[in-house]
This record gives C-alpha cells, sequence and structure tokens, in this order.
C-alpha cells in the first residue's frame, strides 16, 4: 500500500488509466453497453437533433415551409415516376443545385443518404445475376453443362433504377430535414389533408426520443459510477436489456403525464410555433417548377 500524510491508500485507488473503468467487459475503456448506448444515441441525436443550416439564407429556407415541403413531395413523386437512367441523372444533378444553393453540404446530405444505399445495394444485388435477371450477357462467371451464371445487362439496369431512385428520394426528403426545424415541419403539415391526430402524436414522438435518450444516459452513468468490479459481457447483455424495459415503462408514464398535463392547459390538438407562415411570390414559383418536372416526368 501506498502512504500519504500518514493515511494508507489502497493500490486499487492509486491506479489509473482505462483499464479500471467499470463499464468495461475487456478492460479497453468501452464495454457492451457504452459501446451500443453511444452508438445508438449518437445515431438517433445525428437524425432527430442534427446541426441543421434551417436559418441560413439559402434557396429552400426562403421558401415557406408549407410550398417547400409541397415541392419536394412532388419531386419524390417525379422521381418515383421517372424510369430511365438519364433522367434521373438529370433530376439527381437538379437536387444537387439546390442543396449547394440551400448552403448546405454535399457530406452532410452523403451522410444520410450513403447508409441507404448500401443498404438497398446489399438487399438487390443478387438482382444482376442470370438466375433471377436472365438477359444479354454482360460479364460470365460460370458455366456448366446447362448451368450459365453471368451478369446481365437487364439486372443491371434494373439495379442502377432502383438505386438512383433510393438516392433521389432520400436526398430530397434529407433536404426537407436539413432546411426545416421540426416544428415548422409538424406546423405545416397541418395545411395537408392528414389527421391532425397523428401530427400530434408524431411530433410528441419526436421530442420525446431526445428525453427517453437522456433517461438512458444518466441510468448508465448512475451505474457506472457506483460499479467497482467491471462487469462481465452477459452482465452487461442482462443490464442493458433491463434498461431498455424500464424506458420503456418510463416512456408510458411521460406520455400519459403529459397528455394529461398538456389538456389540463387547454391543449387542442394544434400544433403551434413562433413562425408565422405567409405564400408569397417565390413559394408559387418553387410550387410551379415542381409541377413542371412532375409533368415532365410523367412525359418521359
Amino acid at each position: 500500500m501506498g502512504a500519504s500524510n500518514g493515511v494508507k491508500i489502497p493500490h486499487w485507488i492509486e491506479k489509473t488509466g482505462e483499464d479500471f473503468c467499470p463499464s468495461c467487459a475487456v478492460g479497453k475503456g468501452r464495454g457492451f453497453i457504452e459501446k451500443n448506448l453511444e452508438a445508438i444515441t449518437a445515431f438517433l441525436k445525428e437524425v432527430l437533433e442534427p446541426d441543421i443550416p434551417s436559418n441560413k439564407n439559402g434557396l429552400l429556407q426562403a421558401i415557406d415551409p408549407r410550398a417547400r415541403l409541397f415541392g419536394i413531395g412532388l419531386l419524390i413523386l417525379s422521381s418515383a415516376i421517372l424510369t430511365s437512367v438519364v433522367s434521373m441523372m438529370m433530376l439527381l444533378a437538379t437536387v444537387l443545385v439546390i442543396t449547394i444553393a440551400s448552403q448546405i453540404s454535399i457530406n452532410v446530405l452523403l451522410k444520410r443518404v450513403l447508409p441507404m444505399l448500401i443498404f438497398t445495394l446489399f438487399l438487390i444485388f443478387p438482382a444482376v445475376f442470370s438466375f433471377i435477371t436472365p438477359g444479354t450477357v454482360v460479364l460470365e462467371i460460370l458455366r456448366m453443362d446447362d448451368f450459365n451464371l453471368y451478369i446481365s445487362k437487364e439486372g443491371l439496369e434494373g439495379v442502377s433504377l432502383l438505386l438512383l431512385r433510393v438516392m433521389l428520394m432520400v436526398s430530397l426528403l434529407s433536404l426537407s430535414l436539413l432546411t426545416t426545424g421540426y416544428p415548422d415541419i409538424f406546423r405545416a403539415l397541418q395545411s395537408f389533408p392528414i389527421p391532425r391526430f397523428f401530427i400530434t402524436a408524431l411530433s410528441m414522438t419526436f421530442r420525446y426520443i431526445i428525453v427517453l435518450l437522456k433517461v438512458a444516459e444518466d441510468s448508465h452513468l448512475a451505474r457506472k459510477a457506483r460499479t467497482i468490479k467491471p462487469l462481465t459481457l452477459k452482465e452487461g447483455q442482462g443490464w442493458l436489456a433491463s434498461r431498455m424495459w424500464f424506458i420503456m415503462e418510463r416512456s408510458m408514464q411521460l406520455a400519459e403525464g403529459t397528455y394529461l398535463a398538456m389538456t389540463a392547459r387547454g391543449f387542442t390538438g394544434e400544433v403551434k410555433t413562433v413562425s408565422v407562415f405567409e405564400m408569397r411570390g417565390r413559394d408559387y414559383v418553387w410550387i410551379g417548377f415542381a409541377i413542371f418536372v412532375l409533368l415532365l416526368a410523367v412525359q418521359l
């Protein structure tokens, strides 16, 4: 044991560094709980609380949120209608121009688009092979008697079209989220033929996911501060499962309490924001542009 002013100090208190992290399962600084909690929290916060440039003086930011969402919805519909690679590439180039004009970094957009593209490619990649999409041979892989495995031209075209369509839709949806704050989105949705109850429930869901994430982080920090012996992987998994159930119960209690508090204060189901919506000439120009693209997509 060490000594300081005549007081004996145990060696395990003197020991410092990452090897003694209480939440570690293998002694490398972060265990099962911390890694999973950080990954989930980082992903949800990036989606629900992004560092969005919605207050910048960009192209889309200057448009009324109602017209913005309506126009982007028409462009998404156009991307679903288009059936040629060339026309989709032209629309994608238009989306990139809109992104730059809205002062949004291409890297920020790619961070949201690439995961969905990779996931989609993983699902549909087998469609390029002849046993799913036979046709013109592009690359022969295997030939055995009556069996011929190759990559077909039709398969490549189908996969390319689907990937471009996914890229366009995700890019447009990301643009709407990156240029519009969530309160304005829910307020604008009230102008569309959507049940008000659904909009209210969706807005409360987005708001309180962050609150529940904070509860999960505080719960883990409290457990970590009270633990000396490192947790095993099995113990960490069990504790994480118990916290998930605890958060589910907490969310139900929070939802009921919040609803009663809002009802007591006169809430009628209408989402209100500080922003005042007012349609101007540029808003109608944006809607006209989106309608033009949609009509052009129908003709193509």
